[in-house]
């Protein structure tokens, strides 16, 4: 018959498992930080430019009425 192994894991198994999802979490925080770091900096050195214009408001309940 072959061998089975052992249900149980040794430390050295645990330490690695713990390790790669503590490297995974990091990885994960720093990706999250960086789009959050894109966007923002793009809010704050962003140049609006003419399409970006408030005043661009046409439709018929912004226009006065027009005498008949």
């Amino acid at each position: 018959m072959s061998e089975q192994k052992p249900l149980e894991r040794t430390a050295e198994e645990r330490a690695n498992d713990s390790r790669e999802q503590r490297m995974m979490w990091i990885f994960s925080g720093a990706i999250v930080l960086l789009i959050l770091g894109a966007m923002g900096a793009n809010m704050l050195f962003h140049k609006p430019g003419p399409a970006d214009s408030v005043d661009t408001d046409i439709s018929a309940q912004s226009r006065p009425a027009t005498d008949r």
